[in-house]
């Protein structure tokens, strides 16, 4: 143990005798977005439905914005908003490998006498594995943000069919549910590539930096526009409250997406707050509720989708520096999203699910 302490102690010593020059942050760290975990709040809320479980690997390094992988993010920003880029500068580059699955409510018993009519009127299994990479640019003064993203992946592997059959067959964390005999019919069985292109905006409305980095409230706002497996808008206001570094406003609310944006100054501001935030939303397609160009068992209509839908989170947050150029970052967000379809009645819902996230940054 005392050779441990050494060790580390050493660790720390090294990376501070760095210098002190303006140099890029790296963080690693994972996301985890489970409904289960709500369990310990109420255990009805722990249910296998809607958007049920997500895990995200993410790695980011701002200088991984000049390599060829984000060539054509750095092309389509020239394209789209050219004339605006020599008021930005590059302050973010991400990757991330990540699974999210998505079940009916009804898990498959194929002995129930009435699952037919319970599968075509609740949301359709299906599975989504993507590489995602987001690159992003923030203004001279560091009160908006313009990021692009691009994810690549496949619909309906069966990834998420052995987690969680897995899951529920041998009970881990004591779960009693039905193991899920509807993986079947899931959207796109068997796998089919997909893609996503996603355009987003941020400003810092409150709280915006000026001599001083540590800050009390802010609130900033976003609009977005995402193509490809969804169809879709949104536009949302984030708010955080505590004991802030005021350059880590960006805060993303959506499932398996980092909590911040990278920054590149050395100073390395301890932070503790609550965070809260709105989103709208605006439909014309959903891959994961619609099908794709394969055909599936199990799809909804453009009529049952609903055009509208609200997503909401609220949680907590904070940065423990462990070392003058080190940090861990941890959060813990409860999430929600009002129904996404239009059906019988008693399968529309709205769902909550809880995300646990927890990054190294160096």
């Amino acid at each position: 143990m005392k050779n441990l302490f050494l060790l580390l102690f050493s660790f720390c010593i090294y990376g501070s005798s760095a210098q002190e020059t303006l140099r890029p942050l790296h963080r690693a760290g994972i996301v985890v977005d489970q409904d289960y975990f709500l369990k310990f709040v109420k255990p009805s809320y722990a249910t296998d439905k809607n958007y049920t479980m997500g895990l995200g690997l993410i790695y980011q390094d701002q200088k991984l914005g000049g390599t060829w992988v984000f060539a054509p993010h750095r092309f389509l920003l020239k394209k789209l908003v050219s004339k605006s880029l020599k008021d930005y500068q590059v302050y973010d580059a991400t990757l991330m490998l990540a699974n999210t699955t998505f079940t009916p409510e009804y898990l498959g018993n194929l002995h129930d006498p009435v699952s037919e009519f319970k599968r075509e009127n609740d949301r359709p299994f299906a599975s989504l594995n993507i590489i995602g990479t987001s690159f992003g640019l923030q203004d001279n003064v560091g009160n908006e943000l313009i990021t692009l993203g691009i994810n690549i992946g496949a619909i309906g592997l069966n990834v998420s069919k052995a987690v969680q059959t897995t899951i529920h067959r041998d009970h881990w964390f004591g779960n009693t549910a039905d193991i899920p005999y509807g993986w079947e019919g899931q959207i796109s069985k068997g796998g089919e590539p997909t893609l996503l292109l996603t355009a987003k905006k941020d400003w810092l409305l409150i709280g915006k930096r000026g001599a001083n980095d540590v800050g009390l409230f802010q609130l900033s706002t976003n609009a977005e526009v995402r193509l490809g497996y969804y169809v879709s808008t949104g536009l949302g206001f984030n708010a955080r409250l505590g004991l802030l570094d005021k350059k880590n406003w960006a805060v993303n609310t959506l499932p398996m997406a980092n909590l911040t944006g990278l920054t590149s100054e050395n100073k390395n501001l301890g932070e503790v707050y609550l965070l809260g935030g709105v989103k709208g939303n605006g439909w014309l397609y959903n891959a994961l509720l619609m099908g794709q160009f394969r055909d599936s068992p199990y799809t909804m209509s453009f009529k049952q989708l609903n055009k509208a839908t609200l997503d909401w989170n609220l949680g907590f947050g904070a940065r423990i520096p462990v070392c003058r150029k080190k940090a861990i970052r941890v959060s813990a967000v409860a999430v929600g999203r009002s129904p996404e379809f239009n059906t019988v009645s008693e399968f529309n819902r709205w769902h909550t699910w809880a995300s646990l996230q927890a990054y190294y940054e160096w």
